[in-house]
Order: C-alpha cells, then structure tokens, then sequence
C-alpha cells in the first residue's frame, strides 16, 4: 500500500482495503491462536492427553492471571516502541515465528510425562504460548485499531469488520474442527476429538493460515495517530512529544484509567463476556456430548449460532450508525439473555438450535458496537487527562479480560471436577451433568445481565464528537493542559 494513495493525516476515514486488511486479517491471525489456546485445549488435555480436568483447568486459569499481568508489560513496551513499521506492526511481524513455535510444543507434549512432570510441562509451554506470545500479538493488534484513525466511524468499522472476521474464523474453525480431527488422525477412534496426531496436523494447517492473515495485517494497515499529534505533516515535532509521553509514569497512567468511568464500565462488560468465553467455551462441547448425547451436534449448534451472529454483525453497523455503540451493546445483550434462557425448559435439539441462533443476534449486535468501545474510551482519557495512554489503556482492558476468561476456565475445571466428570465416560453423573447445565444455561444470563446494566451507564456517545473535534485543534477538556507542560 503505497504512501501516495493513503491519507494519512491522524483523523482519516480508513479505505475499504484496509478496514478489511485489519478486521478479516486480524480475524483469522488472532482465532487461528484462540482456537489452540482457549476453546479446545481444555479438551485436548482432558479428552486426549487425559489429565485432570481441576488441574488443567486451575493450571490454564493462573496462567491466564499472569498473563494479565503481561499485558501491562507489552502495553509499555508498545508505547516505547520506535520503528519503521511504527509502535505495534512491528511486534505483530515479530511474534508470527515464536508464536507457530510455542504451539507446537503445547501440542507434542510427550505422553510418558505424568503427575508434577507433566503439570510443569503444561505450565511452562502454555504461558510460553499465551503470556508471551500471544499477549504482544492481542495487545498490539488493538492498540493498532487506536493508531490507524482517531475518527470514530473508522474505528467502529475496524471494530466491527474484525468481529466479523472472527466470527467467519470461528465458523471455518468451529464447523469443521471434529470432522477434521477425525479425517487428520492415525487412530480417530482414540476419543470424540480423535488422537495427538490430528490436533498436530490441524494445528500446522492453522498456524499457516494465521501467519499469511498476520502479515496481511502488516503490510496492509498504516499507523498514523501519533501522540500530542497536531498535523500529520508535523514529523519532527510529533516524533519529540512522543518521547516525551512516554516516559509518563506507570502509575499515571493507571490513576487516569481507573479515574475513567468510561473504562471502568467497558472493564465491566469486558470482565464479564470474558468469563463467559473461558467458562462456556469448552462447556458447549461437554454439553452436546453429555447432555444432549451428540458430540457432532456440536459443529451444527455452532454454525447456526456463528451464521447468525455474522448475520446480525453485518446488521449492527446500521444498528450502530442509527442508535449509537451504547445502544446497540445494551440491545445486543439483553436479546443474549433472553436466549440463554430458553434451554432451562428443554435440552431439546429445537429449543438448542433457537438458543444458538438468539445468542448469535444478540452478541452479534452487541460485539459490533462494542469492539472499537475501548478506542473510544481512551481517546476521552486522553482529552481528560492531556496525554495519551493508548499502548498501556489497551494492555490494562485486556488483562481485565484475560482475569475474566481464567476466572470463567477456572470456575469450568473445578465445577467439573468437583460434580464428579470423569473424561472418556459414556455417561456422566447426574450431578455431573447439572453442573454442565449450570455453566451453560446460568451463567450466561446472569453474566449477559450484568453487562448489559453497565452498557445502560455508558453515555460517552454524546460528546464523543466535541472530543475528537477538540483534540483534532491540539485542545484538551476545560482546564487541561499537556501533560508534559504540566510538568516541566
């Protein structure tokens, strides 16, 4: 993408081309990684590599903990960063080799390891993959989403257009994962997900895929927000205010964060849908395969459930445009609480296929709206405090993300581990079995409720535009000055 064709003034409105290198691009790269370490690694561990669930599960959580805690680290790093590929693509281009690298070696665990061996082992190579790895890649592909424009209708078209190529990611992945663990395994009839063998030859064909939709996003996308940025054409000056702001200090930034009711109630939201990924990610799986008695009814609830969250996506930019992110977050989820409810009358294939389709609706409105929420968020911080903390604001939402999605594995783990499952069994317990309910159908409502009350708070819709229009002339909230005029 050459230079001359692309404007590159910090307030552009994005092209087409490079909406869709950083929203499809960014979709498979990123849920090529999730669908190894999130959603089936539980699986792989319990159903393959049979290790205790409340292990694995309690492992994977603390893990994820630290990995929180590495987000506020790459955030730094981020905002530190000076290259010719500007803060964040270069780390993006960095971590594709380690990242193939470290799957590898969650996946060729050696199968003579057993008892504390073979929990270390687990310790070490997921945190490789996901607390390092992983964690530089997230935080900067959604702090790029920051630096690409400050113009909201961009932002929430880069927003949106990503859900929709995760959505399509989780559809190809989701649909086709058991079929081809069977096809790709030596033994397929080893469990319900087929041996080590498949997980491994799939894991390569994905890990492929993501490295080319990476680079995509590499080379396809252009940084151009700089900090304290007056006009795009200004670069020795903006290149001095950026060295300057980043050596604001660490617990700055965090005071203005939490000081910020915007971002405390996108944590909220961002805690809570996270909990329900890590506790009912892999539950969906157990549930058709304990409950309703049909583990490949599982790709069929969740291409019905993935279909109709595209569908409702590609909806959601007219819903955003005409009612506003709040709005549409707050109307998204109240449809997924309603939906969730319905399997509570009957495990029915019907009444499971209606929830699907209800739970795709309502999270594909809501998550087109509340995509780009957190740039949104920031950039306020930034016309309220007079600096920017784009790199560490990012970091701080998803650590809060990642405590809720190890919160929700942890609380999976042990709730199988403690109503009695057993991996492999033909049946499972009753107690068993309502624990599985309990994560699939309880949760979710109560969890959609309580975001969906801290979507009713957020009003920043309404003076988002003054903002962005102040910030646009160098100009800060009444009273605000420059961070580093403040303190010379």
């Amino acid at each position: 993408m050459s230079k001359r064709n692309v404007d590159l003034s910090p307030d552009a409105k994005v092209g087409i081309l490079e909406h869709l290198a950083y929203g499809i691009g960014g979709g498979f790269a990123t849920n090529a990684v999730n669908l190894f370490i999130s959603a089936f690694l539980l699986i792989f561990y319990t159903e393959v590599m049979h290790v205790n669930p409340g292990a694995a599960a309690s492992i994977i959580g603390i893990s994820k903990l630290l990995d929180g805690l590495s987000d506020l680290v790459a955030g730094r790093i981020i905002d530190k960063t000076h290259s010719r590929f500007g803060k964040t693509r270069i780390w993006l281009l960095r971590m594709i080799p380690a990242t193939i690298i470290a799957l590898l070696l969650i996946y060729l665990m050696p199968s003579s390891l057993t008892g504390a061996a073979q929990l270390v082992y687990i310790f070490i190579t997921y945190n490789l993959a996901s607390t390092v790895c992983y964690t530089l890649t997230y935080v900067a592909y959604m702090t790029l989403n920051g630096l690409m424009t400050r113009n909201q209708t961009s932002r929430g078209l880069n927003g949106g257009i990503n859900m929709v190529g995760n959505v399509i990611a989780g559809l190809v992945g989701n649909a086709t994962i058991i079929t081809l663990l069977h096809a790709l395994s030596d033994n397929p009839s080893y469990s319900a997900y087929g041996d080590r063998s498949g997980w491994v030859k799939l894991l390569i064909i994905w890990m492929t895929v993501g490295a080319v939709a990476q680079l995509i996003v590499v080379f396809g996308t252009r940084e151009r927000v700089k900090e304290g940025a007056q006009a795009a054409d200004d670069s020795a000056k903006e290149t001095k205010k950026e060295t300057k702001k980043a050596d604001i200090p660490f617990w700055v930034t965090m005071k203005a964060l939490v000081k910020n009711k915007y971002w405390i109630y996108n944590i909220i939201i961002c805690l809570s849908i996270n909990f329900l990924m890590g506790a009912t990610g892999s539950t969906t799986a157990y549930y058709m395969t304990y409950v309703v008695g049909d583990t490949a009814f599982f790709q069929i609830f969740s291409t019905v459930n993935t279909l109709s969250m595209l569908a409702a996506m590609l909806a959601g930019f007219g819903v955003m445009a005409k009612f506003g992110k709040r709005n549409a977050v707050l109307g998204g989820l109240t449809i997924r609480a309603i939906g969730s409810l319905l399997p509570l009358f009957s495990s029915s294939k019907g009444i499971l296929i209606v929830t699907g389709v209800a739970g795709g609706i309502g999270y594909g409105i809501a998550g087109c709206a509340f995509a780009s929420m957190i740039q949104d968020v920031l950039t306020y911080g930034e016309w309220k405090n007079g600096f920017s903390m784009i790199g560490m604001g990012n970091a701080a939402n998803s650590f809060c993300n990642k405590v809720g999605n190890s919160l929700g594995t942890i609380v999976l783990g042990w709730i199988m581990s403690l109503s009695g499952y057993v991996a492999g069994a033909a049946t499972q317990t009753p107690a068993a079995v309502t624990g599985l309910r309990v994560m699939f159908i309880g949760l979710p409502v109560i969890f959609s409720t309580i975001s969906a009350i801290a979507a009713w708070l957020y009003d920043l819709d309404k003076i988002y535009p003054k903002i962005a229009a102040d910030l646009k002339e160098g100009k800060y909230a009444p009273g605000v000055v420059a961070y580093e005029e403040k303190n010379k």
